[in-house]
């Protein structure tokens, strides 16, 4: 699975914004784990560790030193793992608490999401 840099998803959200989001993903994470479902609670770990990269980038000015983490699903996920992951991003694009920025980010990070289940599974009839 390749990786992909978050960096542009992320580095346009105000600092405000990138906590809200920090917060959204550990909720999500916790929701995840009541469901029992680990990788979609690791999607959303994964996410808050990004932000929380984001934002130690800009304290120190270093972003192009921090490795970055795959913000994916683990390839062993399966549909379930996929709509749960999606549906809980729907939930943070429906906020309006949220900000615009932090919307946007999070439809952008459900479009790549499935974007990728598409790549998948069109990897798995090609070698059927």
């Amino acid at each position: 699975m390749e990786q992909q840099d978050e960096a542009p998803i992320l580095a346009g959200l105000p600092d405000a914004d990138l906590l809200g989001l920090r917060l959204a993903a550990q909720v999500m994470t916790h929701k995840a784990e009541l469901a029992g479902r680990a990788l979609v609670a690791t999607y959303f770990a994964r996410l808050e560790e990004s932000v929380q990269a984001e934002l130690a980038s800009r304290l120190t000015g270093i972003s192009a030193l921090l490795g970055q983490l795959p913000l994916t699903l683990d390839g062993s996920a399966d549909e379930g793992d996929r709509q749960l992951v999606g549906e809980y991003l729907g939930l943070l694009i429906g906020n309006e608490r949220l900000s615009a920025q932090v919307r946007e980010a999070c439809r952008r990070l459900r479009q790549r999401t499935a974007e990728q289940a598409n790549g998948e599974g069109q990897r798995q009839l090609r070698q059927q």
